[in-house]
C-alpha cells in the first residue's frame, strides 16, 4: 500500500501551508489545492481514481467542500466509512458554536489554532485509522518492498532487510515519492531536517549505501542520479 493520500485545500493559507509542510514531513502523499476552487476543480481532485484518504480544510470553506464530499452518493454509501471522504477543518477563528455545527453535520475533526504540528499529524492518523480500520494505513509497499514505520522493518520478497535509521527514513521518503527528481536539498531537509550543516555528498553516500544493501537484498527498484539536479527512485 503506498502512503494515504491527503489532499490540503487552502495551501496558501496560513493554516493549509503548515498542514501541507506537517504532514509532507511525515511523508503523506501531500497533493493541494488553492481555497479559490471551483465545485468542478474540487470534483476532479476527489474522484476516482486518485481520490484522496483524507481531505483537510484550511480556507475556511467547509460549507462548501462537505457537501461535495458526500453528492452523489446513496445514504448506505454515506454511512459507510470505505465509501466517503473523511474531511478535517482547520481554522483560527471558528467558534464553540460553529465547530459543533460541523461535528454534528459529519465532518470528522475540526482543529483550531494555535496548535503544533504534532498534533495535526496525530489527529490525521486518527482519522485514517477510523476511516480504514482494517487497512494497514502504516505500511507502505512499493514494487517488492515493504516497510513499515511503526515498527522500523523492512521486508524484500517478504524477507526482513537491516538498515540503519537515516537509510531507513531515506528508503521511507523515496517509496513515497517514487518516479519523480528530487534535489539533494529537497532529500536533506526531508530526511535529515532543516537545521542540519550537510551538504549534497552526505546524500549521495547514503544513497550509495542503500542502493547496495538493495540489490543485494533482490529489490526491484533502481535510484537515477539525475546530472546536475538530485535523484529518482523507479
Amino acid at each position: 500500500m503506498s502512503a494515504p493520500r491527503i489532499l490540503v485545500i487552502g495551501s496558501e493559507e496560513p493554516a493549509g501551508n503548515l498542514a501541507r509542510e506537517a504532514l509532507a514531513s511525515e511523508y503523506f502523499d501531500v497533493r493541494t489545492m488553492s481555497g479559490f476552487f471551483s465545485e468542478a476543480q474540487l470534483a476532479t481532485q476527489i474522484k476516482d481514481p486518485g481520490r484522496p484518504a483524507l481531505v483537510v480544510e484550511g480556507s475556511g470553506q467547509w460549507t462548501r467542500v462537505f457537501p461535495a464530499l458526500h453528492r452523489g452518493t446513496t445514504k448506505r454509501e454515506s454511512a459507510n466509512d470505505a465509501q466517503r471522504v473523511p474531511l478535517l477543518i482547520l481554522s483560527a477563528s471558528i467558534t464553540p458554536l460553529e465547530t459543533a455545527k460541523a461535528l454534528d453535520a459529519g465532518v470528522d475533526d475540526v482543529l483550531s489554532r494555535p496548535y503544533e504540528k504534532a498534533e495535526l499529524v496525530s489527529r490525521v492518523k486518527a482519522i485514517l485509522r477510523r476511516a480504514r480500520p482494517h487497512q494497514g494505513v502504516e505500511i507502505i509497499t512499493y514494487k517488492n518492498i515493504s516497510l513499515d514505520p511503526r515498527r522500523h522493518l523492512v521486508f524484500v520478497n517478504n524477507r526482513p532487510l537491516r538498515l540503519v535509521l537515516t537509510e531507513f527514513r531515506l528508503l521511507q521518503f523515496f517509496m513515497t515519492h517514487a518516479d519523480f527528481v528530487y534535489s539533494r536539498q529537497h532529500i536533506l531537509d526531508r530526511v535529515w531536517g532543516e537545521d542540519r550543516f550537510l551538504d549534497g555528498r552526505t546524500v549521495n553516500t547514503y544513497v550509495r549505501r542503500l542502493r547496495n544493501k538493495l540489490e543485494a537484498a533482490s529489490a526491484d527498484v533502481e535510484f537515477v542520479s539525475v546530472r546536475g539536479v538530485g535523484y529518482m527512485f523507479l
